[in-house]
């Protein structure tokens, strides 16, 4: 990777772990007790099986993408007068209309988390459970001002100060064990934790984000100013010029994929807890926290910073024109980036939190069968909140079928309207829900796009499910 890139990375992604924008989890699954998954987020919820084993790998798919601002239809889309596709850069795309839908933070970001391995159990009162899941998420956050700069150029910032500050993002996959235990503490109240080990595979974080841009009103001339430093743990090697620069990042040839599959060396905890409460014969509270911990990176590490000023004035291209002169604009930039935005490396361990997710809901019975729930999310990561709010209707029918229906305003998007369905007959129980059931159909016109199914083996049925029905 030639230093050019490095840089333009740098300028680009520096801050990387300062986004709330991370794995997204499904609110419609909270209320469905008889889908064994639904202790994910709240341990002490009881699914309604004496016992249950998720069919490997395909027991728990759940998938998820969401953007605060736009879809993938705002970003490409018809061109309005010939038959061909074109992006909101193109010259004739309507630019103030995508201008129109940004924010000051604007968001995005995929998640993927599968299940390898679930089962869980009763034995009197108690009821236990554990699962191996693979968890990969990539969260990015891009400043309203980054985005007007590369639309509309830098005239627009003159005389001030353009801050970048909170462009960020980050890449995280780990392998997670948990193991779960709920129990009636009375007639009303049950509560329940999880207790997980994590083992880190890959991560990209960025932290001491200082970047800014100012333009010169009689100039034009612009300073850019870029501190950061980032940390990342992968199976790579740097490689350097005689001057100690990075010229390039490579794959270690003597790793293989099972060393990295398999790796443990980058371990961490977290914690589940959860409890609910029947105040009264119709009415159900429900509290947890998720999540909770985080991951020691000290494989594989490495923490690359940078410090510098840089004052760009144009380029001058007289060399171009004139003969006998060889050298070139583009290398002399080059050169004068390096001397002013060096990067530094180390190899120094470091922390890094998982976002908590915080659940207080309740549910309403209206009759035997039929319920009316509110959930509110929030979660946190550092010091950045999102949250999110759910209306559900929520039955059963029989042993055999429940479903729920659910509203959610969410990432500054007010059309999620879900669905989700689980069947159980002949010891098996199959459920697929979406919090937002258009993404099924038509991914790319929706800024969330979630999905979350499976496969599980279920036995048996007991009389004190925590069913809010």
């Amino acid at each position: 990777m030639p230093l050019i890139v490095v840089f333009v990375i740098s300028l680009i992604m520096p801050g990387i772990g300062y986004t709330s924008a991370q794995a997204q989890t499904s609110q419609t699954l909270y209320f469905m007790d008889r889908v064994p998954q639904s202790v994910f987020l709240n341990p002490a919820h009881r699914p309604g099986h004496n016992f249950y084993i998720g069919l490997p790998m395909i027991s728990s798919l759940n998938i998820n993408a969401k953007s605060n601002f736009a879809s993938f239809s705002d970003l490409v889309f018809k061109h309005p007068q010939y038959d061909s596709l074109i992006s909101f850069l193109h010259p004739d795309a309507d630019t103030g209309e995508f201008i129109s839908k940004l924010r000051d933070r604007n968001t995005i970001g995929p998640d993927l988390n599968v299940g390898i391995l679930s089962f869980g159990f009763r034995v009197n009162s108690s009821y236990f459970s554990f699962s191996i899941a693979e968890r990969a998420s990539f969260s990015a956050t891009l400043p309203r001002e980054l985005i007007l700069l590369a639309l509309q150029g830098n005239e627009q910032f003159a005389g001030r100060t353009a801050d970048f500050s909170n462009l960020g993002g980050e890449l995280n996959y780990y392998r997670e064990y948990a193991a779960g235990y709920s129990l009636p503490v009375n007639d009303r109240l049950t509560a329940g934790g999880r207790a997980k080990l994590l083992f880190g595979k890959a991560n990209f974080s960025f932290a001491d984000k200082d970047i800014s841009l100012y333009t010169d009103p009689g100039s034009y001339n612009m300073r850019l100013r870029s501190k950061f430093t980032m940390n990342f743990s992968m199976p790579v090697t740097l490689v350097k010029n005689e001057n100690g620069d990075i010229e390039d990042i490579n794959a270690r040839n003597d790793y293989e994929a099972g060393d990295f599959i398999f790796n443990s060396g980058n371990a961490g905890a977290a914690i589940d807890l959860g409890a609910t409460y029947r105040l009264s014969e119709p009415l159900m509270i429900y509290a947890s926290i998720t999540d909770l911990g985080f991951i020691n990176w000290k494989q594989d590490v490495y923490n690359l910073s940078m410090d510098g000023d840089f004052e760009f004035a144009g380029l001058d291209l007289s060399p171009v024109f004139s003969h006998g002169d060889d050298s070139d604009p583009g290398d002399n930039l080059l050169d004068s980036l390096k001397a002013n935005f060096r990067i530094n490396d180390t190899g120094n361990a470091y922390l890094r939190g998982l976002p908590a997710r915080i659940y207080l809901g309740a549910t309403y019975g209206l009759t035997p069968g039929i319920s009316l729930g509110l959930l509110s999310r929030s979660e946190i990561y550092h010091q950045n909140i999102e949250q999110a709010v759910t209306l559900s209707a929520n039955a059963t029918a029989g042993r055999w079928l429940s479903y729920s229906v659910s509203y959610t305003a969410m990432n500054h998007s007010y059309d999620n309207l879900g669905m989700g369905l689980s069947l159980r007959g002949g010891g098996f129980n199959f459920y697929v829900l979406s919090d937002n059931i258009l993404s099924t159909f038509t991914p790319h016109r929706v800024r969330n796009v979630n999905l979350w199914f499976g496969f599980n083996l279920a036995f048996g049925r007991s009389s004190d499910v925590n069913l809010p029905i």
